[in-house]
C-alpha cells in the first residue's frame, strides 16, 4: 500500500474529469460535420481516427484494468494488458460514421463514470503494478484522462486550423471579388 489517501474531493474530481469527455463526445455531435474529420494530418491521425482511439482505450485497457484491481484479489500487473496503443486497428468502415462513434463514446464513458461512483474510497488506493512500480488505481485512472485530454487538444488543434484555412480562403476569394476585372487594352 502506498502513503497517500485518496480523499472524497479527489474522487469528485476525478468524476468530474470523467464526465468531461462525455460532454465533449455530446458537443462534437452538433458542430463534427463542419470539419474533415477523416482527413488525416500528413504526420498523424484523422479527428475520427483519434475518437475512435479514446474509446478503444477506454473499452480494452483502462476501465479493464480497473476491474480488475477492484475485483481480483491478487495484484494486477499492467504487463498482463496489451496496451492500447498496440492492439489499435484503424477500422475503415467504423471511421466513416463519426456520429455512431461520439454515442458510443458517451455512452461507454457513462458506463464508466457510473462505475468510478460505485468504487469506494479505499478501493482507490488499490496498489497496480507498472513495469514493477506500484502506483495506485486512482493514479492510473487520472492517466486515462491526461491521455484524452492531450488527444482532444490534438482535435481542437486540427479544428483550430481548419477553421484558419477556410477563414483565409474566404479572405482571398473576398479580395478577388473586390478587385476590377484586370484584362489587358487591346489598342
Amino acid at each position: 500500500m502506498t502513503d497517500r489517501e485518496i480523499s472524497q474531493e479527489d474522487l469528485d474530481r476525478l468524476v468530474d474529469d470523467a464526465s468531461y469527455l462525455q460532454d465533449e463526445a455530446e458537443a462534437m455531435q452538433y458542430v463534427i460535420d463542419d470539419v474533415p474529420y477523416s482527413k488525416a494530418p500528413p504526420e498523424g491521425r484523422s479527428i475520427a481516427e483519434m475518437l475512435l482511439l479514446i474509446d478503444h482505450a477506454q473499452l480494452s485497457y483502462y476501465r479493464p484494468i480497473m476491474e480488475e484491481a477492484i475485483d481480483n484479489p491478487r495484484p494486477t500487473h499492467l504487463e498482463n494488458f496489451t496496451h492500447f496503443k498496440e492492439n489499435f486497428e484503424k477500422d475503415e468502415e467504423k471511421l466513416e460514421n463519426v456520429h455512431k462513434i461520439l454515442k458510443k463514446i458517451a455512452k461507454h464513458r457513462a458506463g464508466l463514470v457510473n462505475a468510478i461512483k460505485n468504487i469506494s474510497l479505499i478501493d482507490w488506493e488499490t496498489v497496480i503494478y507498472k513495469d514493477n512500480q506500484q502506483i495506485i488505481l486512482f493514479d492510473f485512472m487520472q492517466e486515462m484522462i491526461r491521455f484524452e485530454r492531450g488527444i482532444l487538444r490534438d482535435i481542437a488543434d486540427q479544428v483550430r486550423i481548419h477553421n484558419q484555412d477556410k477563414k483565409q480562403q474566404r479572405d482571398i476569394e473576398q479580395r478577388r471579388a473586390k478587385r476590377p476585372d484586370q484584362h489587358p487594352t487591346e489598342n
